[in-house]
């Protein structure tokens, strides 16, 4: 392993200038960045690739899952690594000239916590590595892949992991902020089930948490967010999974309301084994329930027969199927416009109210094309049942919904109306969230809103974050002060 003096005499050189100058001017499309030769001899050291405003690729990479103005950032430099010791160097190159760090490795951060301007981006989209233990039930995964490769990779030896429900979201910010999926009622929080990360901190030591070694960093980072370190790695627990029964139904806007006030119902009295979500993919056209049900398929199918009877649905797709054909099942990705940019703010619903639909459904009622809203990650079961205290994801009270309010547009004209109907919608829906957030919904800064996420872990963490970032260098995150 190369010793952070190691780092120090090859990413800078003895004797050397270590002033990092960067002048920076701006143009309606980008800004032109100078970087001067030390950051060219840091870029010689990397073992991945490094990336300067100037290079072909740079325009293409800077991009994060959601691209919209406030998002659209220029870093002076990303870094694509290729291991920890590349984003160790990246660690003590940006600390010692004071340069903001931000962490990517799916990038679907709602606040665009993946890039920076004028900064260092850590990007780990490279770490894809995935190693199946089907004797010990363990996956081993780079900090770059995503849930669709990890689904996938298990389920050829008849496994599944505890990851999201989106194809492309990456397992690193996911996990870190708790993790929620269509297996959280029956295995708990992807966090719950992390058995090892392997990490370099702020002062580029290469740590592993777990139970055994480091266990305070273990119990910050199932929730804690990136404020620790920089996960490269991380371990595990796999479960057995056969054949389930997934698809859902599509139900004219119309009946929306009748079908929504018996979605909330019918997930009130759930099995653990079930999970649906309930989507709006395009202003007021049509709701779309996704269901997901991991017990006997035979089973299933009597359960999910009320939806079949509570409004006509235009289209069933309840079937049987492999778990890693979730990510592709209809009618989950159906429905939403495809679009250049987008936008994406979250809020948290205590319970599902009456009042709450119906201001969503008037908030639908009144948005522009390629605007969509979700009911999703309804708690119950095992996520609920890890005492709040146990994780840092603290977030688990049963009945609990969390929502997420989008916009998306291709014509440069339509972004205002779209992030006006997303700002709008989500500050009419926030007194039902009893002033709580979910971590990786987070779509406001600020340490109000970091402590609604944490709740009475926040000051725990600010503990940890004082002895494992004292500096505070990981901030572009759900950002926990350290302790004074």
């Amino acid at each position: 392993m190369t010793t952070r003096r190691d780092f120090l005499k090859e990413t800078l050189g003895s004797g050397a200038a270590l002033a990092f100058a960067v002048s920076v001017t701006r143009s309606s499309t980008a800004a032109a960045l100078q970087v001067d030769a030390t950051a060219k001899a840091f870029r010689s050291k990397i073992n991945g690739g490094v990336l300067l405003p100037e290079d072909s690729a740079y325009e293409a990479a800077r991009r994060v899952a959601f691209w919209n103005p406030m998002t659209a950032k220029h870093p002076a430099m990303i870094v694509q690594c290729a291991g920890a010791d590349d984003v160790a160097r990246s660690i003590d190159f940006a600390r010692r000239r004071g340069i903001s760090v931000a962490v990517r490795s799916g990038g679907h951060s709602f606040l665009g916590w993946g890039t920076c301007d004028h900064g260092l981006v850590i990007d780990l989209s490279r770490l894809k590595t995935i190693a199946i233990d089907p004797v010990n039930r363990v996956a081993r995964t780079g900090a770059g892949a995503v849930a669709h490769d990890v689904v996938r990779a298990a389920g050829r030896r008849g496994l599944a992991p505890v990851l999201g429900e989106c194809p492309t979201v990456g397992v690193a910010g996911l996990t870190l902020g708790g993790g929620l999926g269509w297996l959280s009622g029956t295995h708990g929080a992807a966090c719950d089930n992390l058995l090892s990360a392997d990490l370099v901190s702020a002062d580029s030591r290469q740590l592993t948490a777990s139970a055994r070694s480091n266990s305070d960093l273990f119990w910050a980072v199932r929730g804690g967010g990136g404020n620790f370190g920089v996960a490269t790695s991380f371990e595990y627990r796999l479960h057995p999974i056969g054949p389930i029964l997934a698809g859902g139904f599509t139900y004219r806007f119309r009946d929306a309301r009748a079908v929504l006030r018996f979605y909330r119902d019918f997930m009130a009295s759930a099995p653990d084994e079930l999970q649906g979500v309930a989507l709006f993919p395009n202003a007021a056209t049509v709701l779309n329930v996704v269901l997901v049900y991991t017990g006997d398929p035979r089973e299933g199918e009597r359960i999910v027969t009320p939806l079949r009877h509570v409004a006509s649905p235009l289209r069933d797709t309840m079937q049987r199927r492999a778990y890693a054909d979730t990510f592709t099942m209809p009618p989950y990705g159906e429905g939403f416009l495809p679009v250049q940019f987008s936008s994406c703010k979250a809020t948290y619903v205590a319970q599902l109210s009456d009042e709450a639909i119906d201001i969503a459904l008037d908030r639908l009622s009144r948005a522009p094309e390629g605007c969509n809203l979700g009911f999703d990650h309804y708690m119950h079961g095992a996520v609920c049942h890890v005492p709040p205290n146990a994780t840092a994801f603290e977030l688990r009270k049963p009945n609990a919904l969390h929502v997420w309010i989008g916009g998306g547009w291709s014509n440069s004209a339509a972004a205002a109306p779209a992030m006006t109907w997303v700002n709008e919608t989500w500050k009419r829906l926030q007194p039902f969230s009893g002033g709580r957030i979910y971590s990786n919904y987070q779509s406001t800064e600020g340490e109000s809103a970091v402590k609604a996420v944490f709740g009475d872990n926040y000051a725990r963490l600010a503990a940890l974050k004082k002895k494992y970032d004292p500096a505070n260098i990981f901030q572009l995150n759900q950002n926990v002060r350290p302790l004074a």
